[in-house]
């Protein structure tokens, strides 16, 4: 395996479980390649509390939106509406 520098290229940033923290890097090998790539670091490796703070700042974007929750009185006045009742939504 050939040596290789790297060099930190990207912003850390906050994996979607809260806790992984993911930086870009690139450099290139001994043998003169290039490489792209991810480092990851999880509570307790070294640099990981001091890239916290911007980790969270640059936090990953869910793919789908965070479900909203019922408000009862719209609910029931939709229910009403349409014809239904509560117990109908048990069905489902």
């Amino acid at each position: 395996m050939p040596e290789f520098s790297h060099d930190a290229v990207g912003r850390p940033v906050l994996a979607r479980d809260g806790v992984t923290i993911f930086r870009r890097v690139g450099g290139r090998t001994s043998d003169g390649g290039s490489f792209d790539g991810y480092e990851e670091f999880h509570p307790g490796d070294q640099g990981y509390d001091e890239m916290l703070p911007a980790a969270r700042a640059n936090r990953v974007e869910a793919d789908e939106p965070e479900e909203s929750a019922v408000d009862p009185d719209t609910l029931a006045r939709l229910l009403r509406e349409s014809g239904l009742d509560a117990a109908d939504l048990e069905d489902l």
